[in-house]
């Protein structure tokens, strides 16, 4: 091996060494820690194969890939907060309130909501969940008298708690309760 090709290949094991030594080891492999809970980049890759598998949906209508894997890591996180809120202010949504609440929103709607989910890239359990974060909202609304403004930052405020940390691959966790395109990563910039 030449001594350009030993100094390169040194170079680049010490570059590798150097960025992993700057990731959290929790967040090796992880798309998300939340609360010290890993959603791992294989459980993010499933739950995109799952909508991708979905009538009607389209990765490029939603924005491309980078996006939609954004979009799902977003509500994944907002739901987690939702959840610790309800945890934290004891409210409790059952799989009945969920139903009723569905039941209710197809008779608004006219009809099955499945095509328009499906379209827009949600499967049944995402839509659900997005629900009970609703149902929770509501709740929490009604016990504290809270409008959107105190709601969104309880839900920031949990959020800074619960150490939202997003691998830099995808973004970062952000004030608007969404992850952005912004990264810090020198490796691979989110898209």
């Amino acid at each position: 091996m030449s001594t350009i090709r030993r100094i390169i290949t040194a170079s680049l094991a010490a570059a590798a060494a150097v960025a992993l030594a700057a990731c959290d080891a929790e967040q090796i492999g992880a798309a998300v820690v939340i609360d010290g809970e890993r959603f791992t980049v294989e459980d993010l890759q499933n739950e995109v194969d799952r909508v991708q598998r979905l009538e009607g949906f389209d990765v490029t209508a939603a924005g491309g890939m980078p996006t939609f894997q954004r979009q799902v890591l977003t509500r994944h996180i907002q739901h987690e907060i939702f959840v610790r809120l309800a945890e934290d202010e004891g409210i409790e949504v059952t799989e009945a309130d969920i139903d009723n609440a569905i039941d209710e929103f197809e008779a608004q709607a006219g009809g099955d909501l499945t095509p328009a989910l499906e379209q827009n890239g949600y499967t049944e359990d995402a839509f659900r969940a997005g629900v009970a974060d609703q149902l929770i909202a509501e709740a929490y609304a009604a016990e504290t008298g809270a409008d959107n403004t105190v709601l969104t930052q309880t839900l920031v405020d949990l959020g800074d708690e619960m150490g939202v940390e997003v691998n830099p691959r995808y973004g970062e966790w952000t004030q608007d309760l969404a992850v952005s395109a912004d990264t810090g990563s020198i490796s691979e910039a989110a898209q």
